[in-house]
């Protein structure tokens, strides 16, 4: 069931009891088992790291359809009753797509008898997703069977321009073939994995063959023989010189009839002749053969041009292909109809994701229709992941996390409302607009309960669906104070303008004392007390007219203890975090402590070090990081300003190049320190000696969304030459690829 499937695109074959090993004759609580087997089995298969990553693809897409089916079908998947009224409705159509698909091949492929693995699935994909063993059906009804692509030279193996000539002279000695110019008329002969021929000729294509025939030859035969002594290897020039005409034919529209002729009066060997053409015609960039009728409707279906599809059936005359061809179309635009239909029901239950899969199924078999790609664009983005509101100096910060779909470009919408999280953009005052992933509300009234909304959203997209959260915006007071001055402790803060008073406390060895305030930013206490500490409690009216209490800042009042630096914020790049603050007056000095579980470090910087460096920069390692910023005037230290930010996940990798008979892989080994519970891995091959610096730069070869809770391993396929670099990229915010050393990337 599986190994059919690996490096196939497109929906997964609809044989639902062969893909869940069911038989007709279950009882439910036979299905029961086996779908917990079989479902286990899965999730195993993605877990394990030894199973190589095209087949993990399989095993993933097997999880996402079930969760579809459990989604779309409930509790009716648990009742044998379903699967049964499923299998025979399927059953009805699978055998027209059989014929139908059979009927496709012998008119692409019948002269050949042959279909390469690529060109089958193109043929399949427009017909219906049909199971491995219901293609293998309509093979053999065609009488065609697949073939590996032949890798036939792309040079001659000569000097530039000679060629050229090589073939001119050829044509004057009136010679069809290297083997011909070396051996004189052959019955036939075959070189794709080597030479022999009928008769037999022991010198074969080498250097004896070659001498011999200069010695017997005159005239433009023996010119060639001249030119064709110089390459470095006769057989892939013989192979290269039949392949050489054959794809001029191809390129000037003939069919693969005529292009076989070709090879067969050369006097190649007729298998190898089959071979040489349907490999020829598989090649990436070569043109196709106009087609008519039902070949034409096929095609159009196999490339996702639905709408030229449908246009194409006014052209048919003949009454049985124009029936075939119209069934063709209306089983395509059903599956077409079914995936915008899916995509509808996962929007209702607020599944993006899942709705943006499936019209990108769509888009994919109807790539002519602009209304699936505006429906796609009008999906929002997942709204923005873990929500905090807290108390921020005089306001409420607010900060969240971006999902895996969101990108550099995505802007966020902060909005607010009293006593309830807004609904909609609209629904509030907008706090904030922008791609940051953090915000200040420095506007909020206090004593209130405010609701805050995050929307999330594409340029010239549509808002996302809200991530909210209320606080209860009770703002302590701000930037205390102390100072003495004639005797006495004199006190000043800054308080939200909504608080209706300040308490102040002195606590010291004879217990807790009021101190009276001088409105509700100043104190004077005449009462010095170097030991004692100060409580500053703001209060707040509640709509209900009680009063509520913020929460006590407590301050200790020093000879002089300078002030502290305040609006402490933390930027990261990689291992680095950039900090920054608003320095006091009169401070020319902070000391920076940093820590990271059990290690950490410490920096003392002054003013001049913090201007000319653009902020205050540390190594700061991997992951969340607790920063205390402390003014520093002589030997007194002011109160710490705080901050705790978060850091990349570090996810490591390194690169085993294999080769093989049929050609090279790379075995990727994803690695950290910590689990990453989701590493969304775009692997990219670029061809020559430039480094990949984005996916854009080369080939994306893979794609998915990693777990990365232990030793990770995805496999890829790699160009047989090079040169060419091999580079992994993390398109999920929050994670960091490190590269492994580049004598593992480059291939040279």
């Amino acid at each position: 069931m599986v190994r059919p499937l690996r490096g196939r695109g497109g929906r997964l074959p609809d044989d639902l009891l062969t893909r869940y090993a069911l038989a007709l004759d279950f009882s439910d609580a036979d299905l029961a088992q086996r779908l917990a087997q079989v479902r286990a089995h899965w999730r195993d298969r993605v877990r394990s790291a030894a199973w190589a990553g095209f087949t993990t693809s399989v095993y993933r897409a097997f999880l996402r359809e079930d969760r579809h089916l459990r989604r779309e079908h409930g509790d009716a998947l648990a009742r044998m009753s379903w699967w049964r009224a499923r299998h025979e409705e399927r059953a009805a159509a699978v055998s027209a797509q059989v014929a139908e698909l059979a009927q496709v091949l012998g008119a692409h492929f019948g002269d050949l008898g042959l279909v390469t693995p690529g060109q089958l699935e193109a043929l399949r994909r427009a017909v219906g997703p049909l199971a491995p063993r219901e293609v293998d059906a309509a093979l053999a009804e065609a009488g065609v069977r697949t073939v590996v692509p032949l890798d036939l030279p792309k040079t001659p193996g000569l000097p530039d321009g000679s060629f050229r000539r090589l073939k001119e002279l050829l044509r004057d000695a009136e010679v069809t073939s290297v083997p011909a110019l070396l051996h004189g008329e052959l019955t036939g002969f075959a070189l794709v994995t080597g030479f022999r021929s009928t008769p037999p000729r022991p010198d074969g294509l080498g250097a004896d063959a070659v001498r011999a025939a200069l010695e017997r030859s005159g005239g433009a035969a023996r010119d060639a023989l001249e030119l064709v002594s110089t390459a470095v290897d006769l057989r892939r020039l013989a192979l290269y010189h039949l392949v050489d005409d054959v794809r001029r034919f191809r390129e000037s529209g003939a069919p693969a009839g005529a292009l076989l002729r070709v090879l067969r009066q050369s006097g190649l060997e007729e298998g190898e002749a089959r071979h040489v053409v349907v490999s020829v015609l598989s090649e990436a960039g070569a043109p196709e053969v106009e087609a008519t009728g039902l070949a034409k409707v096929t095609a159009l279906l196999a490339d996702g041009r639905l709408v030229a599809a449908q246009q194409a059936l006014v052209g048919i005359t003949d009454a049985e292909e124009a029936a075939a061809a119209t069934a063709a179309v209306d089983r395509h635009a059903a599956q077409v109809r079914e995936l915008r239909e899916a995509a509808r029901r996962a929007l209702e239950r607020g599944a993006e994701d899942d709705a943006r899969r499936q019209l990108a199924d769509a888009a994919r078999l109807a790539s002519d229709d602009g209304a699936i790609a505006a429906e796609a664009r009008r999906i929002p983005v997942s709204p923005v992941a873990d929500l905090t509101a807290r108390s921020d100096g005089l306001g409420v910060r607010l900060s969240w996390r971006a999902r895996p779909d969101h990108d550099a470009g995505t802007r966020y919408r902060v909005v607010r409302r009293a006593g309830r999280a807004p609904e909609h953009p609209g629904d509030g005052d907008v706090v904030a607009e922008g791609t940051a992933t953090s915000a200040v509300d420095t506007a909020v009234p206090g004593g209130r309960t405010a609701g805050y909304a995050v929307f999330a959203a594409e340029p010239d997209g549509a808002w996302s669906r809200p991530a909210g959260a209320t606080v209860e915006v009770l703002p302590p007071v701000h930037e205390v104070r102390l100072a003495v001055r004639d005797g006495a402790v004199e006190g000043r803060w800054e308080v939200h303008p909504d608080a209706v008073g300040v308490d102040v406390v002195r606590r010291g060895p004879s217990g807790e004392v009021p101190v009276p305030t001088d409105g509700l930013t100043a104190f004077r206490d005449t009462t010095v007390d170097t030991r004692a500490d100060y409580l500053l409690v703001a209060r707040y009216r509640l709509p209900d007219g009680t009063e509520a209490r913020a929460d006590a800042v407590t301050v200790r009042h020093t000879a002089s203890s300078p002030p502290p630096v305040t609006s402490l914020d933390g930027r990261r790049s990689g291992r680095e975090l950039l900090l920054s603050w608003e320095w006091p007056d009169g401070v020319q000095q902070a000391e920076v402590r940093w820590t990271r579980g059990a290690v950490g470090g410490r920096r003392r910087v002054t003013r001049q070090q913090y201007e000319d460096e653009g902020g205050c920069r540390v190594d700061a390692g991997p992951g969340a990081v607790d920063v205390r910023v402390t003014a520093v005037v002589g030997e007194l230290r002011s109160s710490p300003a705080e901050l705790t930010t978060g850091g990349p996940a570090q996810v490591g990798y390194r690169v085993v190049r294999r080769h093989r008979l049929f050609g090279a892989t790379a075995r990727i080994l994803l690695h950290s320190d910590h689990p990453v519970p989701e590493c969304e891995l775009v692997v990219v091959v670029a061809p020559g000696r430039r480094m990949p610096r984005e996916p854009g730069d080369g080939e994306v070869v893979h794609h998915a969304v990693h777990r990365i809770d232990g030793p990770v391993a995805v496999t890829v396929d790699l160009p047989r030459r090079g040169p060419f670099w091999l580079r992994c990229f993390a398109s999920t915010s929050g994670v960091e690829l490190i590269d492994p050393p580049n004598s593992q990337l480059e291939v040279p």
